[in-house]
């Protein structure tokens, strides 16, 4: 594969390699086999069972298009898994990678912060998502920041002056300056001022995320972290699944777990099944229903999820969506999840910055042999289509 170079934000070179082959894989330490009938109901309880496309009806030669096209050479994809049914019917690897490879989440780890505020709703610790957040944060009590609910953080519509640019040629933005140069990063989020009336405005914030830190830390008394394990990734046996610190200890909800793509699976059937897994409900049906409807600033958003109809009214689907081309798709009508996650190299040490998280998390292939490496372009609608259409449905009918 060829792999970019770059200096700071510059690019300086690129590595090159070849990308030699990708195999489909079906018998590896996580899954075991099984036949499966359509519309029986599975669950990953301790492994992946495996099971053919065809048994639960889908045509493996249509979804063949799907795999070509994400492991096109200039797409740089790691991994892709597709549950039907709560089955693994499909996985690819590049070279290199299998199964077993770390992937990592960046802003797709942000729909897992929006489930812990609903397992913490369930758990009645806290009483209403229209509580101000000044309630959490001291330094807004009192203040025009205090008009600020948790709602208004879920639907990113705070208010706050905030950009999210990662193109550094007009400058540098506030999430380049939150990810890359301050270690304390909920205080530089505090500190930015309102520049719109809040509830009124849409405007994609990792900082945003970041106030919920805040939130979750104040009603658990433990770190997100901590909370995380205990509350999510344990009972969905997400194992490993390491989520990233910044320079004071922070655990970075707004981006950052590492995991395996088929453990990202087990979170998007989670959701595919309305927050139940295998007779419990870890987070609440309402909560699902309501994270995943468009709210009420911008259709194409809930609670920390993306929405879309580009395949079409019938094919609606939600997504967690990460940079550098990280996506769990979720189409609950179908009992179907796709995750698809790009090329990564991991750093050794602990998950925590020291003192910022770039430099050990970098993106966009700055670094050599470290963080993840985007694709030139990703068509949501190129990849799901022939997925789609291999269940003997027309897909792709709208626009990506």
């Amino acid at each position: 594969m060829c792999i970019g170079l770059k200096s700071g934000f510059n690019v300086i070179g690129y590595r090159v390699c070849v990308l030699l082959g990708c195999a489909l894989l079906f018998a590896c330490s996580d899954s075991s086999d099984v036949s499966g009938s359509v519309g029986s109901e599975h669950w990953p309880v301790d492994t992946w069972q495996m099971a053919t496309p065809e048994s639960q009806a889908m045509d493996s030669a249509v979804l063949e298009s799907a795999f070509d096209y994400a492991f096109r050479s200039e797409k740089f994809t790691q991994g892709v898994v597709i549950i039907r049914n709560g089955l693994l019917v499909a996985e690819r690897y590049a070279d290199e990678r299998d199964a077993n490879s770390y992937a990592t989440s960046w802003s797709a780890a942000k729909s897992f912060t929006s489930a812990l505020i609903g397992i913490a709703v369930r758990d009645g610790l806290i009483d209403d998502i229209n509580v101000s957040m000044g309630e959490f944060i001291s330094e807004w009590s009192g203040t025009e920041h205090a008009n600020i609910t948790l709602r208004h953080v879920l639907m990113m519509s705070s208010g706050l002056d905030w950009n999210e640019s990662y193109d550094v040629s007009s400058g540098i933005s506030d999430a380049i300056q939150m990810i890359v140069l301050t270690e304390d990063q909920l205080d530089f989020v505090i500190s930015r001022p309102i520049l719109h009336p809040p509830g009124t405005v849409f405007n994609y914030s990792s900082g945003e995320t970041l106030l919920m830190s805040a939130v979750l830390e104040t009603v658990t008394g433990m770190s997100v972290n901590d909370y995380a394990e205990q509350v999510l990734f344990a009972p969905l046996g997400m194992t490993p699944a390491q989520w990233w610190q910044d320079g004071v200890g922070r655990t970075t909800v707004y981006c950052c777990i590492d995991t395996t793509s088929r453990q990202f699976a087990r979170f998007g059937l989670l959701y595919a099944r309305n927050g139940q897994w295998n007779g419990q409900q870890i987070v609440p049906s309402l909560w699902v229903a309501d994270s995943t409807r468009p709210n009420d600033v911008f259709e194409g958003y809930g609670y920390q999820w993306w929405l879309s109809k580009s395949l079409g009214e019938e094919h609606s689907y939600f997504s967690a969506r990460g940079h550098d081309g990280q996506y769990i798709y979720v189409f609950p009508q179908h009992d179907l999840v796709v995750v698809r996650n790009g090329w990564y190299d991991k750093f050794e040490g602990e998950p925590v910055a020291d003192p910022y998280l770039y430099a050990r998390l970098p993106t966009g292939g700055r670094v050599p042999m470290l963080g993840t490496i985007p694709p030139d372009s990703w068509s949501d609608v190129e990849f799901l289509t022939p997925i789609i259409q291999s269940m003997g449905h027309q897909g792709g009918l709208a626009s990506d």
